[in-house]
């Protein structure tokens, strides 16, 4: 008796713990699915918080192929959040605890995008062997698995992110291409055709890189569209036409103030269709009360129009001999005030032309003024000419203090006191960080600045992070040092 006691009370736990199991598996998928609505509304806080609380529940869980699924789908879509916030040790942690979960269960997707998405994340820490290592993983199994959609993604991310950051614009260029081949939807095209405009100037191949930047402005995204005139701005510097330059800047400018509206009405924009929907509600109640009132009032409305309509035609008929001689008068007066505005016109288009050659008159003025400013700057024109060609004469050079003053104190003149705004944002900056803000402002590469900087590219990447964590204290931005610098 004792013994059927203790075996239906051990059946019960047993059962109870699974039922427990369960349930919480449950509760992990439905914060699973609840984070990733929240990560497609870019609700990033709110989405990593679900995905947090959904491994909770699988804390203690049997490791059953389910379970490990979802544990890998929680950890892989956590790491993503915490890579957009810049936390790169717990994202990287993150993935590999995915990639351990996924490899249990031989899930090849899963672990297609795990390598993926932990390849970004040592690629933002600049550790490039690793990233070209986990990406290698992952375009190894999007082959096996033929997934077009992903190789496309894979080759789009390797050239923008890994060649063109390493300096392997060639190889960069080959890898976008091979992603154009394939299946990428319309924004990714555009950020496409944006990276390859980019590469293509950093090989000085001016026209091909205009031709990608112009194929890239038809995105609809202001984000997209000033990185695209930023690029051309450059251009048009390093072909010393000037006034164009000046151009694509304030598209620039333009673009990036459409991109933060953009961002800061999304919040605006849910609210209002919220209001819009209540209004929608009480407009339908409002009509169905007020139904019976309006036909009344459509009919009252009515009966007045065409009385209206009858006291307007009687009044036409009796006043049409007495307007149509007020309109032969009018006509002659309207033919004499013809001529009169005819000799007035004609005049105004002789001021016209006359002002318009005195505006271009002075608009070259201005621009041969610029060009002398420019061309006197030793800085400026070392720069030029290791954007055009690095050799033995452009590398033979040495710059004092005094040249570098002139260059901030230009770079000043060009972008309305620059250096002062910057040094009021970052007051930590020193003398060779401002110097290296104003030639990341004019739109000069890593390799020339590099260079200028008398150091390696690896050590001058090294040094615009650092004076991003530390002397601007934005670690956690996820902009680049150049977009920091550009939004100043």
């Amino acid at each position: 008796m004792k013994l059927r006691l203790l075996i239906s009370i051990i059946i019960c736990l047993l059962l109870q713990a699974c039922n427990t199991q369960t349930k919480r598996v449950d509760q992990a998928k439905t914060l699973y699915m609840e984070g990733v609505r929240l990560r497609e509304q870019r609700l990033s806080e709110e989405a990593a918080e679900c995905f947090l609380k959904g491994l909770e529940q699988l804390r203690g869980c049997e490791k059953t192929e389910k379970v490990l699924l979802l544990e890998g789908q929680l950890c892989d879509n956590l790491g993503a959040m915490y890579l957009k916030h810049g936390l790169f040790e717990d994202a990287y942690a993150q993935h590999q605890q995915a990639l351990v979960c996924f490899r249990q269960i031989a899930d090849s997707t899963g672990m297609m995008n795990a390598y993926r998405n932990t390849g970004r994340v040592v690629c933002a820490q600049e550790q490039f062997t690793q990233t070209k290592q986990y990406y290698d993983s992952a375009f190894r199994i999007a082959s096996l698995l033929n997934d077009r959609a992903m190789l496309s993604d894979l080759y789009l991310e390797m050239g923008r992110d890994y060649y063109m950051r390493m300096g392997n614009c060639t190889q960069g260029i080959e890898s976008v291409n091979q992603a154009l081949q394939g299946s990428l939807n319309d924004n990714d095209t555009d950020i496409a055709h944006m990276t390859l405009g980019i590469l293509y100037y950093y090989t000085a191949d001016y026209d091909q890189a205009r031709s990608y930047l112009n194929e890239a402005l038809r995105s609809e995204r202001a984000g997209l569209k000033m990185s695209v005139y930023q690029t051309l701005f450059a251009i048009a510097c390093v072909e010393k036409d000037y006034q164009q330059a000046i151009q694509y800047h304030k598209l620039y400018a333009s673009n990036m103030l459409e991109a933060e509206a953009e961002h800061s009405s999304e919040a605006m924009q849910r609210i209002k269709a919220e209001y819009e929907l209540k209004a929608q509600k009480n407009e339908l109640d409002s009509l169905h009360r007020n139904r019976y009132l309006k036909l009344y009032l459509i009919i009252a409305l009515s009966v007045i129009a065409l009385l209206i309509i009858i006291l307007i035609v009687r009044k036409i008929i009796f006043n049409h001999k007495l307007e149509m001689e007020r309109f032969r008068n009018q006509v002659e007066r309207n033919q004499n005030r013809i001529h009169e505005l005819v000799s007035d016109m004609e005049t105004l288009i002789r001021t016209n032309d006359e002002l318009r050659r005195n505006q271009q008159t002075l608009s070259q003025k201005e621009l041969m003024m610029t060009q002398k400013i420019m061309a006197r700057n030793k800085v400026m024109v070392t720069a030029q000419a290791l954007s055009e060609e690095i050799n033995n004469d452009t590398l033979n050079f040495e710059l004092n203090d005094n040249d570098w003053t002139d260059f901030v104190n230009l770079t000043d003149l060009l972008f309305d006191g620059f250096s002062q705004r910057l040094l009021q944002l970052y007051p930590k900056l020193g003398k060779w960080d401002v110097r290296i803000c104003c030639l990341s402002k004019n739109g000069f590469s890593n390799q020339v600045i590099s260079i200028l900087l008398d150091t390696q590219t690896d050590s001058y990447y090294k040094r615009k992070t650092r004076i991003k964590q530390m002397k601007m204290n934005l670690g956690n931005d996820n902009r680049s040092f150049e977009e920091i610098v550009n939004a100043v």
